[in-house]
């Protein structure tokens, strides 16, 4: 069951460049709302609405004022940089 959800989310994750890239971008480690829109140079209200949508399919979690992956996040990561 773990793997089936693994595989759902690194489709969720690759189906769109934006997701990508947020998730690329918190595999190096925590980022702050601000410090995301920044580094992949999406716009606010548009990230305020992805790292939501990831958030309820357990991809991040949001700590304090960071995002994070999620251990299921991180392991999404880790098959999407194997697909590359």
């Amino acid at each position: 069951m773990a793997d089936e959800n693994v595989e759902a989310m690194v489709g969720y994750i690759s189906g769109n460049v934006r997701r990508k890239q947020i998730v690329e971008a918190l595999s190096r480690g925590a980022e702050s709302i601000e410090a995301l829109g920044k580094l992949t140079r999406i716009p606010r209200l548009s990230l305020d609405k992805m790292m939501e949508e990831m958030a309820g399919k357990n991809i991040v979690k949001k700590e304090k004022n960071v995002y994070k992956l999620t251990e299921a996040g991180e392991q999404a990561t880790t098959v999407l940089k194997a697909m590359r």
